[in-house]
């Protein structure tokens, strides 16, 4: 009997042993399965955040995500480069943003939840300011509240360099603006005469009649010179304006064709014009480079219009294949202060308007810059009052296939 006994608990004891045994089997491929379904989450997590943060990154604007404690969370590419790729995660708005009114309006949506977009103006000291070139930026903020999970909520903010766009803005509303300021005053002047020669005996007298109507005829020159050249501004400046046309041609034979278009106002003034440019091509657009040379050499003939003076275009190439033009002229010159300003439209450095004696559009050297630029070559000024003004071009000379 105790045989049977002993036998039973020897056989229960080996079950529940092998119960044991396999229960340990299975917690142990429950805990194999567990952490393989962990490790899964965490790279589907991962995976996931990388597709994510990808997206972010190929977003052409700085993007931030900001926790609710205002601490940001996440950038992307665009973002980084603002901040020179300095470490961003976890650093307060305050430690991040160190303008006021960009902490202003995050610190807002984190308290009463929203969603708007506005453009921030910020001082040429900010970070933000570094490519707008010691002047004030202009940027867009998109801030949207957006809820994660059931109780967490988190600020998105975008932010867009509107500089240029605002700036461009002012350019057009300031061109508009000069443009009928411009065209209002020949205008009146036209306008004013024809009503006193369309009056009773109002060209009887043929002397004061003839006096008028030559008169109009200049101010009508003045126009057609404004419109013109405001075409052609906007034809530099149009995205889908024509391409350059890129061929060698003569520039000694250019400048000569040029002061013989201009032989009248140089004879009327007693000036002397040297073409001292010697028998070397020019690779470029023709037609703009005439623009570009006869606007200079015009703009120092009427910048002198009350005294003779000798003006000198002369040209060289640099080993770099780089051809240097420079027109230099002996004449009044240009006022330090008014040098940054010269190749602004409609910007004179004499601001008085003659009814004798006609100024040119001011919209000259704004066309020599432009199409200079078109070029991919650029200028410089430099000027001693009473003794040298001298315009200096370098452009690249690229080789003809």
């Amino acid at each position: 009997m105790i045989y049977f006994v002993s036998a039973a608990a020897l056989i229960l004891l080996f079950l529940l042993q092998r119960a044991r045994s396999q229960l340990r089997a299975f917690e142990a491929k429950e805990r194999d399965i567990r952490d393989a379904l962990n490790s899964l989450a965490e790279d589907q997590k991962e995976r996931h955040g990388r597709e994510i943060q990808r997206l972010l990154d190929a977003l052409p604007y700085a993007f931030f995500s900001i926790s609710d404690h205002g601490k940001i969370i996440r950038t992307n590419l665009s973002a980084r480069a603002i901040f020179k790729n300095q470490d961003l995660i976890n650093h307060s708005i305050q430690q991040v943003f160190h303008d006021a009114p960009i902490v202003t309006e995050i610190e807002n949506v984190i308290h009463e939840p929203s969603s708007y977009r506005r453009i921030l103006r910020l001082p040429p000291n900010s970070l933000f300011s570094q490519k707008s070139k010691d002047k004030d930026s202009h940027w867009e903020i998109d801030l949207r509240s957006i809820t994660i999970g059931t109780d967490s909520r988190e600020v998105q903010l975008m932010m867009r360099d509107m500089t240029a766009n605002v700036e461009t803005d002012q350019i057009r509303q300031d061109f508009v603006a000069n443009a009928s300021h411009e065209l209002r005053t020949p205008l009146s002047i036209i306008s004013g005469y024809l009503e006193n020669l369309t009056e009773e005996d109002g060209i009887k007298n043929k002397a004061i009649a003839q006096k008028m109507l030559i008169t109009m005829d200049r101010h009508v020159d003045r126009i057609n010179q404004i419109v013109e050249h405001m075409l052609l501004i906007s034809k530099l400046e149009s995205e889908e304006g024509s391409p350059l046309k890129i061929s060698p041609f003569s520039l000694s034979i250019c400048v000569n064709d040029i002061i013989e278009r201009l032989d009248p106002l140089i004879e009327k003034q007693q000036a002397i014009v040297l073409n001292q440019v010697p028998e070397l091509e020019l690779i470029g657009d023709q037609f703009y480079w005439t623009q570009i040379l006869y606007n200079l050499i015009e703009n120092a003939l009427k910048q002198n219009a009350t005294q003779p003076v000798t003006i000198t275009i002369s040209a060289k190439k640099k080993k770099s294949r780089d051809l240097i033009i420079k027109v230099s002229d002996q004449g009044i010159g240009i006022p330090t202060r008014d040098l940054p300003f010269i190749f602004k439209r409609f910007f004179r450095v004499e601001k008085h308007h003659s009814q004798a004696q006609i100024k040119g559009t001011g919209l000259g050297l704004s066309i020599v810059k432009r199409a200079i630029e078109a070029h991919g070559a650029k200028i410089s000024v430099k000027s001693t009052p009473g003794v040298e003004t001298t315009f200096t071009i370098e452009t690249p000379q690229p080789p003809i296939c």
